[in-house]
């Protein structure tokens, strides 16, 4: 507590120093102007003192009048409609000013692949979020602040370990076997990593390009869609320093439900059949009298911290950006830590006239300690057995006091009296949650680092020549050691595991910009050429000495070499691309593009891939029969797209028949040897995506209002499957392309300027989007049926026709009869069977009663933000909702069987024959339907003059409020696929983390 209280004052120290830097008194002095467009004076425009609230606004004829009293303020000039001007006073009395129209926004440039467009000009689907308003929210990772941000991105937080991925997908899933993640651009350079690579504080915007016209330029790698990361750069001008801090601390947001010593006797108690165990049992319990909650020993309170500088400036020639990142976060559970440290190097300059060069450089550290045991095993403790023997309980058990309890909890399987009459508390499981917790220690580093350079050559007006070339390195080691108490077998092990990966990238660009009587072209062309290596080796260890000494050569036995994690992985991508952007009197807009991609991943029949893409735009407001409309109705702009996009996440091999090791009878012994392990495809391929895009955006009221409404249909071919092959060829499966699946929906987004004046303002962003996902062609195959944990299946369905996977299997028409669960169970164990219906009425219960359960997928996502400014306050929250999915909770099992045994997992053979194992039926599939406050964030602007530019502070906070469907009984229905990465059984949770709900206070200075 010593240490965050120090680094708090540490924190708060800049606020003080704020005070001694404000002069107390200076020289008044008038300023006048007139502030004008080239239509004329605007009366009503704001005209604010900069880093204050003290301002006024221009009169009918334009007007305005101001005292200052410091020669270093800046006036800033705002107007719906307008851009934003600021300038420095200094020694004029007389300031006039010209405003541009800005029409809301629709010239704002967006960066797009390989290049940049005009908004008003974009006829593709790209979604584009400033940082602005996210780099306060109280998250670790760029992608966590998204939520709720961008229509058809839906982001879970499907792990939530500190510093974990959260799960992103972009208009749906559409694969099966090649990997559903998103294409990651950050400055230009395509990296095979995730967003963890870039510090908040340093993104100046992040661009989705949702559609396959838009993402077409990056060929094979676009289909999943492509997420843009601009990082910020200097400006001309003096240096300028900031500072950014950030102290936060989480909790869980609901934590599992456990029996309490009361609970548990009386639910034994109530039960027709008490044996004598049972009231041996129940007294033992009464007799501890203790409720010691698993909870309190596996969870905490986080504490966390965050801290950036950055320094940036430049002249005509040169400009600069540097920046430093710490973060030190604590997880919800007690030993979940994540550590990052990082540096960013951004310079550009100009050697010429005619030559730039442009250099980035980024190099990060990261520590992470995970949690290495699934959260429901933790929660299965008796709660009336303390973690650490007392003094009555090692009486009674002849324990050691102060030893953790791990032999010795209670199962009401078993006698409560053991062969030497002391009571038996032991439990076949020998859970300790907090010895599973601490005594399994799992470790991941990571150190990062990227370099990509530039030249541009400017050949002629217009006609630039690009060259980059850049180099993405990453080392990531893995540590897990289980202690002697971390199992109940006592012997310690370990795993250790190293991978590297290197990509080297090189681009060469030709770019040709042009504007003449009306005609706008911007065209480009280019050859691109990226290899990719990768090195894993993974050993393991057992029988070391004690729990001291963890490193493998302190194990009593030889590391041995995992066959399965072990190998050299390499592939290199060559491609050719163009395009062409076109755009007529401002109104009539072309896009054309294609790429060429040949990839060494795939067969010498299919390596090369054709990518095009074309899409059109009509602003219909420019056109004269409109001017009637203007005064309502100020943009209308119709665009519609077609494409193709490929995905390219396979392995690099798999088109390739494997050798790998093998053992076959040779005479009377087993010989060891190697043996083919798959079919070679020497024609398998990219999975194809080929999409239609079509769009309306409309601006009311000078844009105070914008309403964007697209449709979207996508089908993806070519779906990379394992189809049987005939047993004579010695194999059971080939890989090859096969299959098909669509995906459709809505996209809505509206967003309003609602009030717009000297002390307030309110800006309403909304968004919502639908996705329907089928199933069109699944090879031979009318329906594959899935499963996972064989011993208590649960199972899973894909079939033409339908979602790609649906939960399957039998429907529960009610519990067990009293006569049936004392007949089977007479010791009173939990049954875990139910009665099902027969649903075909033929008066059994067989596998054609089965049907399916619901699905993963939900059918709309929305998010709504709100901001509101009052002179030097302002308040912001988002909204982020999931509606139409399910989940199957199978923790939901475990936590109901905590007192079962294995007795309580076992099915059996009733006399009706009308009932199953609940993880077969939809007892366990529950509503995962949430809405979720993702961000509450409240700041001030604190009143400045010499020497700072800013300085604010404030509070936020993450997951405040989180509302879940009824049925939902566990504790992050984010948490799907937590355990298993195939979409075919999607949406199977088990062991899911807890949400975090963080509340932070926040610094920001900026000199």
């Amino acid at each position: 507590m010593e240490k965050k209280n120090y680094l708090l004052a540490i924190l708060m120290m800049p606020i003080l120093l704020i005070a001694t830097l404000v002069p107390s008194w200076a020289q008044d002095r008038v300023i006048t102007g007139v502030v004008s467009d080239e239509g004329g004076v605007i009366p009503g425009v704001s005209v604010l003192i900069k880093g204050t609230s003290n301002g006024t606004v221009t009169d009918f004829d334009g007007k305005f009048k101001l005292t200052l009293d410091n020669d270093n303020a800046s006036l800033v000039f705002s107007y719906v409609g307008y851009k934003t001007q600021e300038i420095l006073v200094g020694t004029q009395s007389i300031i006039d000013v010209t405003l541009v129209q800005d029409e809301q926004v629709l010239d704002e440039i967006v960066v797009t692949g390989y290049g940049t467009q005009k908004k008003s000009h974009l006829t593709g689907a790209i979604s584009k979020v400033s940082n602005s308003n996210l780099q306060e929210i109280p998250v670790s990772r760029v992608d966590q602040a998204l939520y709720g941000k961008l229509a058809g991105v839906q982001i879970q937080t499907t792990d939530a370990d500190a510093g974990a991925e959260p799960k992103i997908q972009i208009r749906g899933v559409a694969s099966i076997n090649s990997g559903t993640k998103p294409l990651v651009v950050v400055d230009g350079f395509p990296i095979p990593d995730d967003l963890s690579s870039v510090d908040m504080q340093d993104v100046e915007s992040i661009e989705v390009l949702k559609d396959a016209a838009s993402a077409a330029i990056y060929g094979s790698r676009g289909a999943n869609g492509v997420i843009m990361i601009t990082t910020k750069s200097g400006q001309e001008g003096k240096m300028k320093v900031s500072f950014a801090s950030t102290l936060s601390t989480n909790s869980p947001v609901k934590e599992y439900d456990l029996h309490s010593p009361d609970s548990w006797a009386a639910y034994v108690a109530q039960k027709a059949n008490v044996s004598e165990d049972d009231l041996a049992r129940i007294g033992l319990a009464q007799e501890l009298g203790h409720n010691y909650d698993a909870n309190d020993v596996l969870y905490r309170n986080g504490f966390s911290q965050n801290y950036q500088l950055s320094l940036s400036g430049g002249n005509k020639q040169t400009s600069y950006y540097v920046s430093g990142q710490v973060i030190d976060e604590e997880g919800v559970v007690d030993t979940n830590n994540h550590k990052k440290y990082s540096m960013r190097v951004k310079l550009k300059t100009e050697l010429s006239d005619r030559v730039k060069l442009g250099v980035n450089l980024n190099a990060s550290v990261q520590d992470r300690d995970r949690v290495s045991v699934r959260m429901h095993d933790l929660a299965r403790s008796a709660s009336w057995m303390p973690t650490w023997h007392t003094e009555q309980t090692a009486a009674m058990t002849g324990r050691e006091v102060g030893s953790l309890a791990m032999e010795d909890h209670f199962d009401d399987k078993h006698d409560a009296y053991d062969a030497t009459g002391l009571p038996d508390l032991r439990n076949t499981s020998n859970v300790n949650g907090w010895a599973k917790l601490h005594g399994r220690l799992r470790t991941e580093t990571k150190y990062r680092g990227q370099f990509n350079g530039y030249l541009d050559f400017k050949i002629a007006d217009g006609l630039k020549f690009k060259t980059t070339g850049g180099a993405y390195f990453r080392s990531t080691e893995r540590n897990y050691f289980q202690t002697t108490w971390g199992h109940r077998d006592g012997i310690p092990t370990s795993e250790y595991e190293i991978g590297r990966v290197i990509n080297i990238l090189n681009e060469n660009l030709l770019t040709y910009k042009k504007s003449f009587g009306g005609h706008e072209i911007d065209a480009l062309g280019g050859f691109t050429y990226q290899y990719e290596r990768e090195d894993i080796v993974g050993l393991d260890a057992v029988g070391f000495l004690n729990d001291k000494i963890q490193d493998l050569q302190g194990s009593g036995s030889t590391a041995l070499v995992r066959d399965d994690d072990n190998g050299i992985f390499d592939n290199v991508l060559i491609s050719t691309l163009a395009r062409v952007n076109y755009a007529y009197k401002d109104k009539y807009l072309v896009s054309l593009s294609t790429r060429w991609d040949g990839s060494s991943r795939f067969g010498p029949e299919n390596r090369w891939g054709f990518f095009p893409a074309m899409s059109l735009g009509w602003r219909v407001m420019e056109e004269p029969f409109m001017e009637g409309a203007k005064g309502i109705i100020s943009e209308l702009k119709l665009a519609t797209s077609y494409g193709t996009t490929g995905n390219n996440q396979i392995g690099d091999y798999d088109h390739i028949g494997q050798m790998g090791s093998s053992n076959y009878v040779s005479g009377n012994g087993i010989s060891s040897g190697y043996a083919l392990q798959n079919l070679a495809d020497k024609g398998l391929g990219w999975e194809r995506t080929i999409e239609f895009n079509s769009s309306v955006n409309i601006g009311f009221a000078d844009n105070r209002i914008l309403l964007g409404v697209t449709y979207y249909d996508a089908t993806t071919d070519q779906l990379v499957l394992n189809l049987p092959v005939p047993s004579v060829t010695g194999f059971n499966e080939i890989r090859t392309n096969r299959g098909k699946v669509s995906n459709s929906g809505i996209e809505i987004e509206l967003n309003t300027v609602n009030i717009d004046n000297k002390d307030f303002s309110w800006k309403t962003g909304f968004n919502l989007a639908t996705v329907q996902n089928e199933v069109l062609d699944f090879g031979d195959q009318q329906e594959l049926i899935s499963t996972v944990e064989s011993k208590r299946p649960s199972y899973f369905i894909t079939s033409v026709g339908q979602p790609l996977v649906q939960f399957y299997g039998y429907k529960v028409k009610g519990e067990l009869s009293e006569e049936i669960f004392n007949k089977y169970w007479p010791i009173g164990v939990q049954a875990n069977n139910a009665y099902v219906e027969d649903l075909n009425g033929d008066g059994e219960i067989t596998t054609e009663d089965m049907t399916t359960l619901g699905k993963p997928f939900p059918d709309f996502t929305w998010g709504l933000t709100n901001e509101f400014k009052y002179k030097n306050f302002d308040l912001s929250f988002t909204f982020q909702g999931s509606h139409g999915a399910s989940v199957f909770n199978i923790d939901s099992h475990y936590i109901e069987t905590q007192w079962a045994g294995e007795n309580g997992d076992i099915g059996f053979a009733d006399d009706e024959g009308l009932t199953r194992r609940k993880t077969e039926t939809d007892w366990f599939v529950e509503d995962a339907s949430y809405i979720s406050l993702r961000n509450l964030t409240f700041g001030y602007n604190i009143p400045v003059k010499k020497y700072i530019r800013t300085a604010r502070v404030y509070v936020s906070g993450s997951n405040l409020l989180y509302l879940t469907g009824d049925s939902y009984r566990g504790v992050n229905p984010e948490g799907i696929n937590a355990n298993t990465d195939s979409p075919l059984t999607y949406g199977y949770q088990r062991g899911a983390m807890p949400l975090a709900r963080t509340f932070a206070l926040g610094l920001r200075l900026d000199f």
